[in-house]
């Protein structure tokens, strides 16, 4: 628990009680108040145009308000987004970084029957304590471009797109075996499952037979594998994704009536079983084996996944792990024959490729989601509904509780069910199954630069793809694999100019708190918001920053608290002391002042925020403040902190004359001829592992830097490996 009732812009922490010199809630209300009446951060349809080259749009993941509020993790993950935002628009970049709610799916409506209180209520009071939370951290939101995927507005584009699908052949209803959470009561995406777990309430999955909804992502693997090649994607994103398209070229082989796929033909004479997925009527009989003619049993195995392949694999237990346990559990023989030679093994057979991904199932037989839009007609057959018709209107259900029957509880209203065929115009009636999340979330960053235009889903003058895409290792094989597909099939039918929505992916780490994931389970969810009460967004937003690199993530403990407010302490004070030593300011600074120093650390500064490693700038600005500083180099420290504090930095930066938003002012650049003058880190290993980081002026002698290292390590050395300007390795 968080110290109850401390003074005002104070923290108490292990004993330790820090006051900040100044009221950190009046200057950060102050400046909420000044940027939001001169709309700093809105943008105006012009600069959207995909013309403006100075364009940067800035993206972030959009959450599901389904739950009471934001938790200190999505804070993390947006601080970095938006500090990278704001020092973009330092670097002369016109920053487009809109925000808004993935409402509509499985998540809000669980959230909804765990309270009691209908979606729509329910989402409409999130979706405010979601956004009032976010305009209270220090993010530089475009709220003018705000979407919800629950609006009539946004979801009768979701439907278009849908219809387009349809008619271009890319989505079809099929009776396929599916994925069925029996808590959920509704089918799943394979995606969508942990194991044989949904991947949201953790229940065991079954399976049923069910005529459901798809699109055709398997038209698309081939692309979609070739497509990651010209991503800037980590390399995690991108193996995750391969594995889940698991492209395999192999051969299907017929045992019979009965036919498996081999990625290894050669191994041929030592089957000695075949494994089919439990529940395959061929389970428990026997095949001829097509070389030698011998029947071979057929065995069904949990490990074979029916949806994969041909549902049916060959038992090679004399060269497959896998093979081996199963056989040896039931008393299989082995056989060590020869392998086929590769002519012959290539002769066996049919070449096939195969992918371990199927056509996404996007039927959802929920209530809070959009309607599929297509009717049934008898003589027609499944019509799209035409776009004059859009949106289908989700109607207002009271009992919205899934039902477990296999229908939505859409089915229930008559009034919502009964229609009219937009083709012959005869009875017909409406599809009653909504789509999939997803879907909604697949095409967001395309209606954001054109949220306020009703007529069309986006204006091509204005569909880009964001310039950098804040995510979640999460969603690599889900919500990002679907934006792929999405686009590119968009991009086929001439919709939009490009096929791949996120050119430039970065995966913001895991925050964890006191040495445990957070979770409602465990009762360590944090929200921000004492925090923010307590101690001010700056310091939040520092606090959770300097906890650990942005895109590994770590372990945050209030103590970090304390340390980012004795830093924010020390330069005010500084600044106050400049100040009353040199004058106020009688106006702008024109350049920055070529100190070696201060030019290393806006070198230092400036590589740290382009590489996100906000930590290391941090501890860089810290650093900088250790002595005293004149008026012209705290204006330069002030710069740099803007986008880390931005509320803080902004109260300085006119405090130090600046006459125009320091969010708006130009970043420092390092004087090269200074920077050849500046001190250099040294970093001091003993037998390999880090023991101290040594600062030396850069026409420090080779000699004294050895001695300088081998004396801050403490320790008698063997043997010394230097590698100048870098690194001293002290071997005991």
């Amino acid at each position: 628990m968080l110290p109850t009732n401390p003074p005002i812009g104070s923290t108490q922490t292990q004993g330790h009680c820090v006051r900040l010199p100044y009221n950190p809630h009046e200057i950060e209300e102050k400046w909420r108040r000044r940027w939001q009446e001169s709309e700093l951060d809105r943008l105006r349809p012009a600069d959207l145009s995909v013309g403006n080259r100075a364009l940067f749009y800035n993206l972030a993941e959009f959450p599901y308000p389904s739950a009471e509020g934001l938790h200190v993790g999505h804070f993390f993950k947006y601080s970095g987004l938006d500090a990278y935002g704001r020092y973009q628009a330092m670097r002369g970049r016109v920053v487009f970084q809109p925000m808004g709610f993935d409402a509509f799916g499985i998540h809000t409506e669980n959230f909804a029957l765990r309270t009691g209180e209908h979606p729509m209520t329910l989402t409409a009071r999130t979706t405010a304590a979601f956004r009032a939370q976010l305009s209270r951290c220090a993010m530089a939101w475009d709220w003018s471009r705000s979407l919800d995927t629950s609006d009539p507005r946004y979801y009768r584009w979701t439907q278009w797109i849908l219809t387009r699908l349809f008619d271009a052949g890319l989505m079809y209803q099929a009776c396929a075996p599916v994925v069925w959470c029996p808590r959920c009561l509704t089918v799943l995406a394979r995606e969508q499952t942990d194991g044989d777990r949904c991947e949201r309430c953790a229940t065991e999955v079954t399976e049923r037979m069910m005529r459901q909804w798809f699109l055709r992502t398997t038209a698309y693997a081939d692309r979609l594998l070739a497509g990651l090649d010209t991503l800037d994607w980590p390399d995690r994103a991108k193996r995750l994704q391969r594995q889940w398209i698991g492209r395999s070229e192999g051969r299907d082989i017929d045992f019979g009536d009965l036919t498996v796929f081999t990625t290894r033909p050669e191994t041929l004479p030592a089957v000695t079983f075949l494994a089919v997925a439990p529940g395959h009527p061929s389970a428990g009989g026997t095949r001829p084996h097509p070389l030698s003619g011998e029947p071979i049993p057929v065995f069904d195995a949990p490990y074979v996944v029916e949806s994969y392949g041909t549902g049916a694999v060959m038992g090679v237990p004399a060269h497959d792990e896998r093979d081996r346990r199963f056989a040896v559990e039931r008393g299989i023989p082995f056989s060590d024959a020869a392998l086929l030679e590769p002519g012959a093994a290539d002769r066996i057979g049919r070449p096939v490729v195969r992918t371990r991904m199927r056509d996404w199932l996007i039927s959802r037989q929920r209530y809070w989601g959009p309607p599929i839009p297509i009717v049934h007609c008898e003589g027609c057959g499944p019509v799209a509904v035409p776009e004059a018709a859009l949106p289908v209107l989700l109607p207002y259900v009271e009992a919205f509780r899934p039902t477990g029957t296999g229908d939505s509880p859409l089915a229930a209203d008559p009034a919502f069910v009964a229609t009219r065929c937009p083709r012959c115009a005869g009875p017909a009636r409406r599809e009653t199954d909504v789509s999939d999340t997803f879907v909604d979330s697949s095409w967001y960053f395309l209606r954001y630069p054109s949220a306020e235009v009703d007529d069309h889903p986006w204006d091509l003058d204005r569909a880009r793809q964001p310039d950098f895409y804040a995510g979640g290792p999460e969603h690599v094989q889900r919500h990002h694999l679907y934006a792929r597909f999405v686009t590119m099939a968009l991009c086929d039918l001439g919709l939009v100019p490009f096929d791949e929505p996120f050119p430039r992916v970065r995966l913001g780490g895991l925050l964890v708190k006191d040495g445990a994931k957070m979770s409602k389970s465990r009762g360590n969810v944090v929200g921000p918001d004492a925090y923010i009460d307590r101690h001010g967004a700056d310091v939040l937003r520092c606090a959770l920053l300097f906890t650990c690199p942005w895109e590994a993530g770590g372990d945050f403990h209030d103590d970090t608290i304390a340390g980012i407010e004795r830093f924010f302490a020390r330069l005010w004070r500084l600044v106050v002391a400049a100040l009353a030593a040199e004058g106020e300011p009688a106006d702008e600074p024109t350049a920055e002042p070529a100190d070696p120093h201060l030019t290393s650390t806006i070198a230092a500064v400036t590589d740290a925020v382009e590489k996100l490693r906000f930590n290391v700038a941090l501890a860089r600005l810290m650093e900088a403040t250790d002595s005293p500083q004149s008026v012209a180099s705290l204006r330069v420290l002030v710069l740099l902190l803007a986008p880390l504090a931005p509320h803080l930095a902004e109260e300085l930066w006119g405090r130090l004359g600046g006459a125009q938003s320091v969010h708006r002012s130009p970043w420092p650049v390092a004087d090269p001829a200074a920077l050849e003058r500046a001190p250099r880190t040294i970093v001091v290993q003993v037998d390999g592992r880090l023991r101290h980081r040594l600062t030396v002026e850069h026409d420090c002698a080779d000699d004294e830097v050895v001695r300088a290292a081998v004396a801050a390590a403490g320790v008698q050395p063997a043997r010394v490996v230097h590698v100048p300007g870098r690194l001293v390795n002290i071997v005991t």
